[in-house]
């Protein structure tokens, strides 16, 4: 096999970072792994397959230098949090050109949420999986506001928040010791007018009030709403790191526009500098989710 070929079965290039690869690398040993269908009748052309995409990763890796060699488990690779109150399906989805195939179900723990390899809707969907069957097992009734609280609480034991943020965020640059990532949010107006006062490039402070990210003007201290995301996953990334004094966060208004209501929407670019050598601590909240099924 030629450094070509390997390139092409993984369906990478040169240009494609080493996380990149190892990420295309490990979904075609999903695809091709037996339980990727359960119930279907395997096919012998995919432990070939298997074979080759094994081969192909250990071509460009020893290419880089690496005398590589990795032994072929079909587990899944991610850090667990021990301590988290339940464990949770782990779900993938492959999609062949345009088609979308069957979601699968490739493992079971108390996995931490890693986005290289799990798309966060099918993330949300495995814990809040994980969240009706924890009610059941305690027999409490499934109100709308219990489920949420205790969903919520789940997702923060299955987020790395600053390992996500390097995976998810945007990389602007190298600072020192720190790296430098944005991310974008929306405020929405209430109606009361704060959008006409205020223009693009003017800085702004972002601080959790209640669990809920507030941009407040840095000049005037005049409070301009609540922070929102387009990416649900942004909810569990950000705002936590908001609170964390080793995180530098800077924020700036983008543009102003107005939504489908014809209501104005103030776009903000929200600048984290995350120490290099930062690591996060996993939550467990363990107490409160007991307390909510009392």
């Amino acid at each position: 096999m030629t450094l070509k070929e390997a390139y092409k079965i993984l369906g990478a290039s040169r240009s494609d970072a080493d996380r990149e690869i190892k990420k295309k690398y490990k979904k075609l040993l999903f695809l091709y792994h037996p339980d990727s269908a359960p119930g279907k009748e395997r096919d012998f052309r995919d432990d070939n397959k298997i074979r080759q995409v094994i081969e192909a990763y250990r071509k460009i890796r020893e290419s880089e230098g690496e005398n590589y060699i990795e032994k072929y488990e079909f587990s899944w690779d991610a850090f667990e949090n021990n301590n988290a109150f339940s464990e949770r399906n782990i779900y993938v989805q492959f999609r062949i050109y345009d088609e979308a195939l069957p979601i699968s179900k490739m493992a079971r723990g108390r996995f931490i949420w890693d986005p290289d390899m799990e798309e966060f809707a099918l993330f949300s969907k495995s814990v809040l999986e994980s969240c009706k069957e924890v009610m059941t097992y305690y027999q409490v009734v499934p109100d709308p506001e219990r489920v949420k609280n205790i969903f919520h609480l789940m997702m923060q034991e299955y987020v790395l928040p600053a390992d996500a943020a390097r995976k998810v965020g945007n990389k602007v640059r190298d600072d020192g010791d720190k790296e430098v990532f944005q991310f974008t949010g929306f405020i929405s107006d209430d109606g009361k007018g704060r959008a006409a006062a205020i223009s693009t490039d003017t800085p702004v402070n972002i601080f959790l009030r209640e669990d809920r990210a507030v941009a407040e003007e840095m000049v005037s201290g005049r409070i301009l709403g609540k922070v929102s995301f387009d990416e649900d996953a942004l909810y569990y990334v950000v705002l936590p790191l908001l609170d964390d004094p080793e995180i530098e966060m800077n924020a700036v208004i983008t543009r102003m526009d107005k939504n489908k209501r014809g209501k104005m929407r103030i776009h903000v670019a929200i600048i984290l500098a995350i120490p290099r050598g930062l690591t996060d601590k996993p939550v467990v909240n363990g107490n409160l989710i007991q307390g909510l099924l009392k």
